[in-house]
């Protein structure tokens, strides 16, 4: 009884950490790679609803990569594009994302083949609108069907003053 006693304020101060922690990340989605056979002509959209009717805060902006080993490259592209809420379209930025070291090795997590990666993109932003935000993510590479890329993801926090 008394080892359960002393692990409650464990328990209580993990479950406030991971609270808080869930207080800064506003979008973590992923979408799966059909077969991972990514064609060029498919898009992936992830929205996100800003309410930051201040614009006090700004974010900080990753993309999460699952590849295979059977990926050919050592790094990937990828066009970005943003809908802002009154339907406007901001430029199309281009994101470089190195998967493998120079010697072959993948970077990443993971093992059986499959890497989990999250790559940093853009700091300091600030969302100009309040409303719903669409962000398009398309493979940028010079093949028709890019193999070997399972999932793509965005992630979005409100970045530490």
């Amino acid at each position: 009884m008394r080892s359960f006693v002393l692990k409650i304020p464990a328990l209580v101060l993990l479950l406030l950490v991971i609270v808080a922690c869930d207080d800064k990340v506003i979008l973590d989605k992923s979408q799966s790679i059909e077969n991972s056979q990514w064609n060029m002509l498919d898009k992936k959209s992830f929205s996100v609803d800003i309410s930051d009717k201040d614009k006090v805060y700004q974010y900080r902006f990753a993309l999460n990569i699952r590849n295979t080993a059977d990926y050919k490259y050592n790094n990937v592209y990828f066009f970005i594009s943003t809908v802002y809420p009154d339907g406007s379209v901001t430029r199309r930025d281009t994101v470089e994302c190195i998967l493998a070291n120079d010697d072959g090795t993948w970077k990443g997590k993971g093992n059986s083949g499959v890497k989990d990666n999250r790559f940093w993109f853009a700091s300091n932003v600030k969302f100009p609108q309040k409303g719903r935000y669409v962000f398009n993510i398309e493979q940028a590479t010079k093949d028709t069907v890019l193999y070997g890329i399972k999932d793509i993801g965005l992630h979005i926090e409100k970045q530490p003053l």
